[in-house]
């Protein structure tokens, strides 16, 4: 009977584990596979890394992993999670949310009033497709067809109640 107790127990403690990530997550199976460091010195290779649904992410080299193993069989494992502890933004309030790029510091972030702020490395956002704002815009610039808002030029300006020509590039 305690033998029983016993295995019951270390399947038990073997159905979660912890890993460090040691090489490029493999992207040509179905599922993106990982290399992983687990405690004890074991090296597991091709650990299937699941992800949520309309969620992808490929983790670099150190990032942690969190695995659950069916029935306890550490030889039978898949990814859950990861993370990487080095470059997690550290400035988020209670209940904020917030999608980044641990490298390069870019954020889609959910503030605590409500607010959205997009917040991309380089300054610039690209949307493709049409854009409806049903609000104020504010702008320090805007520019359509290479014709700027604040700099273009008028051509047929004259004083008196006359119309300008079309905007020009300037």
């Amino acid at each position: 009977m305690s033998d029983l107790i016993e295995r019951l127990a270390r399947g038990l403690s073997n159905l979660t584990g912890l890993g460090r990530v040691t090489a490029d997550t493999e992207e040509t199976p179905a599922t993106p596979t990982l290399q992983l460091a687990l405690p004890g010195s074991v090296l597991r290779s091709d650990m299937p890394y699941l992800q949520e649904y309309g969620f992808a992410s490929r983790p670099v080299p150190g990032s942690d992993a969190v695995m659950t193993f069916i029935g306890g069989d550490r030889s039978r494992g898949v990814v859950v999670a990861t993370g990487d502890q080095r470059n997690r933004p550290k400035d988020l309030k209670p209940g904020e949310v917030c999608l980044y790029h641990p490298k390069t510091k870019s954020r889609i972030w959910l503030k605590e009033d409500g607010s959205i702020a997009l917040i991309p490395a380089n300054g610039k956002v690209t949307l493709e497709g049409s854009l409806t704002v049903t609000e104020d815009v504010t702008a320090k610039e805007v520019t359509a067809s290479e014709i700027s808002l604040t700099k273009h030029k008028h051509s047929g300006v004259r004083s008196g109640p006359d119309q300008s020509g079309p905007p020009q590039s300037s």
